[in-house]
């Protein structure tokens, strides 16, 4: 009986589509809202989201106001709610959205 020699598995060809759409998702900057409660934890509760930013791999954050044109660019995103939830009865929180998976869907995480 003669046994043929099996040829070696081809090699899989670099997909560099795939390589970019990895490094983009690896670096993109994360989407957060700044987001107003009003007596949390109460019947009268209510929510607002009153800014949007972005966080970077090195922690700092640009944040824009929903209303008005005010803008900060931060060292870190956590320090934005120093900004918001100042009076009585209101604080403020992140609400970090993730990666968008391949459908589309987000999730979202409170800080």
């Amino acid at each position: 009986m003669t046994v043929s020699p099996q040829s070696p598995a081809p090699e899989p060809l670099f997909d560099f589509a795939q390589a970019v759409d990895e490094l983009v998702r690896d670096t993109a900057p994360r989407l957060f809202a700044v987001v107003e409660e009003y007596r949390a934890g109460t019947e009268e509760a209510d929510a607002f989201v009153v800014a949007w930013g972005l966080g970077y791999a090195d922690d700092s954050a640009e944040v824009i106001a929903v209303q008005g044109h005010r803008r900060w660019q931060l060292a870190d995103a956590g320090h934005i709610v120093r900004y918001f939830g100042r009076a009585e009865d209101l604080s403020a929180r992140l609400v970090w959205l993730t990666v968008p998976d391949s459908e589309g869907n987000t999730e979202a995480y409170a800080a």
